[in-house]
């Protein structure tokens, strides 16, 4: 069982902050396949535009936006 932790992401004053933040303490690797294979069904995408990043161990939505900086993953167009 892994933890499975979704937010929204705004930004207010410049500086992002998480809403709607949903958790959900047990999804089995099965259920979270389940959940990829439905949103590929319903955004018309390919399993190909999907990567998997481990976000767990940053303590803090600013740790994690610089990773995905480096890593090349987020749109700086947004980022303040």
């Amino acid at each position: 069982m892994i933890e499975m932790v979704c937010y929204n992401l705004k930004f207010v004053n410049g500086s992002p902050q998480k809403t709607a933040i949903t958790k959900v303490p047990g999804v089995s690797k099965d259920q979270l396949e389940d959940i990829v294979q439905n949103v590929i069904r319903n955004t018309n995408t390919s399993r190909n535009e999907f990567e998997e990043l481990n976000l767990s161990d940053f303590s803090t939505i600013d740790e994690q936006l610089e990773f995905l900086r480096h890593q090349d993953r987020v749109d700086t167009m947004y980022i303040m």
